[in-house]
């Protein structure tokens, strides 16, 4: 069982044995420049499979008006996801390259996840090229149709159901949060090589949740209460709001990886 007295402390060793800030920038770089590559395989998967535009379409909004700040939202959209469509109409070994490119991305992201947990061995190279490629193409579509069909599921019952005004938009807000928390959720329990219990998993998938929440609303009020970036960069300021928000967003992530680890493992800091 965890020693909730030296819990905090054993966090913050495992964060240290991976460097966290050093991490984090890593990862934020690594997630800045293959952007444009993982939008790419998607919508080049959403282009030969019609059928699943619209659940490409429910991520991709889903994604920019919950997770970003209104300045990186725009960024995104204007020019990620321009640059991701013209990639996508690329045929051949450039888009082999292209999706190349964005296994690399997750498999850095692995990497250091696994880093938290001490996994010295990953997973074998075969496992890692069919995970990769599901989770380029299907998994994009799956979680957009997730989230399209429990949005319309909860909208048709709250309309079915007399319930008072205010409760109604109070569950329906709290529904990106709990996208949030479970996505989280999975990354935690499925993204270590190793076998990870689910109660650990939530636990982190949820503080990692309401960290990125507050932290979302604390960094837009920064950003126009303190408006260093716009005076500094002007028109380009969004660039560099995007970078630190990442790199925020890559230090949440890790720390919940940590919590979660942490209470898998019972406190120790064994190696697997």
């Amino acid at each position: 069982m965890t020693n909730p007295f030296t819990f905090p402390a054993r966090v913050i060793a495992r964060l240290r044995d991976i460097r966290l800030a050093r991490t984090a920038s890593s990862l934020a770089f690594t997630t800045l420049l293959a952007l444009v590559p993982l939008a790419s395989v998607g919508i080049a998967f959403v282009t030969r499979f019609p059928v699943f535009d619209r659940a490409l379409d429910t991520l991709e909004a889903f994604l920019l008006k919950h997770l970003l700040p209104d300045s990186a939202a725009r960024l995104v959209r204007e020019y990620v996801i321009g640059f991701a469509e013209q990639a996508a109409r690329l045929t051949g070994v450039s888009i082999i390259f292209v999706a190349i490119t964005a296994g690399l991305a997750l498999h850095t992201v692995e990497r250091d996840i696994n880093a938290i947990w001490g996994i010295r061995q990953g997973r074998s190279i075969a496992r890692r090229l069919v995970v990769y490629a599901l989770g380029l193409t299907v998994g994009p579509v799956v979680i957009g149709a997730s989230i399209s069909i429990t949005t319309w599921a909860l909208a048709e019952s709250l309309a079915a159901v007399p319930l008072e005004k205010s409760l109604g938009e109070t569950i329906a807000h709290g529904l990106p949060f709990a996208f949030l928390a479970a996505g989280l959720t999975l990354l935690y329990k499925f993204v270590p090589a190793r076998r990870v219990a689910l109660a650990p998993a939530l636990t982190g998938g949820l503080a990692a949740a309401i960290a990125l929440e507050g932290a979302k609303y604390l960094f837009a009020l920064y950003v126009v209460r303190v408006p260093t970036y716009q005076l500094i960069y002007g028109a380009l300021s969004a660039i560099p709001v995007f970078l630190v928000w990442i790199y925020l967003c890559w230090i949440i992530v890790l720390t919940g990886a940590a919590v979660t680890a942490t209470l898998a493992d019972g406190g120790r800091r064994g190696r697997a």
